[in-house]
C-alpha cells in the first residue's frame, strides 16, 4: 500500500504534468504566428526584426509577470498553506486561456499579450508546488524527488507540443486553428484545478506572517546575490537561464529559416526533446545525482550544455538535431533539478515556500530578459539563438568553475528576511 509520502509526490507531479502540458500545447505556435503569415495578429508589411521583437515582446510578459508572482505566492504559501495558493493560481490560469483563445480568434495582439500576464501570474505556483515536494523531502531525496518533478514536466513538455501542434491546425466547432490549443490548455487547467480541490492534502502547516510586496521580486533578486553560500548558484542559474530560453525558445526561428520546418513539425521536435528530459529526470540522471556532489554535477552539466548547443553551428542539416537535441535535454535535466536541491537545502525547513520563491524569481527574470534581447538579435542572424545561448551558459558554468570551490555552498543560509 502506498504511503501517504508517495501519494503526495504522485499528486504533485500530476498537477505538473497536467499543467505544463497545457503550456506546451501553445508553446510551438508563437513563432508560426508571428512569421509565417497564416494569422494576422500583425500586419503583413512588418519586417523580421520587428517580428522578433513583437516575439520577444510576447514571450517576455508570461515569465516578467510569473516574477513578481511567484515570490509573493511562494510566501502565501508560507503563511496560508500550500493548497490554496495552488487552488488560485490554477483558476487565474483557467482565465488567462480563456482570454487567449479568444485574443487568437479575433487577431488581437493587445489581447493576446495581456493573456501572457495572466498566465503568468497562474504560473508563480511553479514555487508553491516545488515548496509542498519540499515538504515531503529529506535533504538525500530532495534530488531525486525534484529529478522525478521535473519528469513530470519534461512528459507535459512532451504531449503538449505534439498535440498543439496537431490542434493548430485543425477546429472544434465556432474555435479554429490556433485557437484551439489554447482552448484545449483552459480545459486542462480546470481538469487540474478539480484535482488539486478533491484530491491534495496539504503539506504544509503555516507557521508566520509576514508583510507583503509587489516588489517582493526585485527584492528576492538582491537578496539572492547576498545570500552566504549561495551567490554563485543563483548568478549560475541566471546565466543558465538567460541561455537555455534564448536558445530553446527561438530556435524555432532558426528551424524555420533553415529547414521551413511547419508548426507540426516544431512541435514534434519539442515533444521529442521534451520526452528525453522526462526519461532523463525520472531514470538516466539518477545514478548520477546519487553518487556526485550537487556542484560538480552542475558544473559539467553546464559545459555538456553549451557545447551541445554550440556545436549546431557547424551543422546544417535537420538530421543532427536528432542527435544533438538529446543530448542537450539530457545535460539540462541535471542542472535544473539539482540547483533546486542546492537552494532548497541551504535554508531551514520554514522558509522552503519564501526561498524557492527566490530561486523562482531568479528563474523568471532570466527568461523575462532574454526574449526581450533576443527579439532584435534575430534582425541580424537566425543563427544568434544557438550563438548566445552556448555562450550564456559557458558564462554559467565559468560562475561555477570560479567561485564554488571558495563557497561552502552546503551550510545552511540564514533567514534571508
Amino acid at each position: 500500500m502506498l504511503s501517504n509520502k508517495t501519494i503526495s509526490l504522485l499528486l504533485l507531479s500530476l498537477v505538473a504534468f497536467i499543467d505544463v502540458m497545457g503550456i506546451g500545447l501553445v508553446y510551438p505556435m508563437f513563432a508560426s504566428m508571428l512569421f509565417q503569415g497564416d494569422c494576422q495578429l500583425l500586419d503583413p508589411n512588418v519586417s523580421d526584426t520587428t517580428r522578433g521583437t513583437c516575439l520577444g515582446i510576447l514571450l517576455a510578459a508570461m515569465p516578467i509577470t510569473q516574477f513578481f508572482s511567484a515570490p509573493i505566492l511562494g510566501m502565501l504559501s508560507d503563511q496560508r498553506g500550500r493548497k490554496k495558493i495552488i487552488t488560485l493560481g490554477l483558476f487565474i490560469g483557467v482565465l488567462g486561456y480563456i482570454v487567449a483563445m479568444v485574443a487568437v480568434s479575433l487577431e488581437n495582439f493587445a489581447l493576446l499579450l495581456l493573456s501572457r500576464v495572466i498566465i503568468g501570474i497562474s504560473a508563480g505556483t511553479a514555487a508553491v508546488v516545488s515548496a509542498a515536494l519540499a515538504d515531503i523531502s529529506s535533504p538525500e531525496e530532495k534530488s531525486k524527488n525534484f529529478g522525478f518533478l521535473n519528469m513530470s514536466f519534461g512528459l507535459g513538455f512532451t504531449v503538449g507540443p505534439f498535440l498543439g501542434g496537431i490542434l493548430s491546425s485543425s477546429s472544434f466547432f465556432m474555435i479554429e486553428k490556433y485557437a484551439v490549443p489554447f482552448f484545449m490548455s483552459a480545459v486542462v487547467c480546470l481538469l487540474n484545478l478539480l484535482l488539486v480541490m478533491k484530491f491534495f492534502s496539504e503539506t504544509f502547516e503555516p507557521k508566520k506572517i509576514e508583510k507583503l510586496s509587489l516588489t517582493q521580486g526585485i527584492k528576492n533578486i538582491k537578496r539572492a546575490f547576498v545570500m552566504p553560500g549561495l551567490q554563485a548558484v543563483f548568478l549560475s542559474v541566471f546565466l543558465a537561464c538567460v541561455g537555455w530560453s534564448f536558445y530553446w525558445e527561438f530556435t524555432p526561428v532558426t528551424w524555420i529559416s533553415q529547414f521551413g520546418f511547419s508548426t507540426a513539425e516544431i512541435g514534434n521536435f519539442y515533444a521529442y526533446g521534451a520526452a528525453v528530459y522526462a526519461l532523463s529526470c525520472g531514470l538516466l540522471i539518477r545514478p548520477i545525482v546519487g553518487r556526485f556532489p550537487n556542484h560538480y554535477v552542475l558544473f559539467y552539466a553546464l559545459i555538456g550544455l553549451s557545447v551541445t548547443i554550440g556545436i549546431l553551428l557547424f551543422h546544417d542539416h535537420e538530421f543532427w538535431l536528432w542527435i544533438y537535441i538529446p543530448l542537450q535535454q539530457f545535460t539540462i535535466a541535471l542542472f535544473w533539478p539539482t540547483a533546486a536541491a542546492v537552494v532548497s537545502n541551504a535554508v531551514s525547513e520554514d522558509i522552503q515556500g519564501e526561498i524557492l520563491g527566490v530561486f523562482q524569481s531568479v528563474d523568471s527574470l532570466a527568461f523575462a530578459i532574454s526574449p526581450l534581447v533576443a527579439g532584435p538579435l534575430l534582425g541580424i542572424s537566425s543563427m544568434m539563438p544557438i550563438i548566445v545561448g552556448s555562450s550564456a551558459v559557458c558564462c554559467a558554468a565559468g560562475v561555477l568553475g570560479l567561485f564554488l570551490k571558495k563557497v561552502p555552498i552546503y551550510q545552511k543560509a540564514s533567514n534571508p528576511s
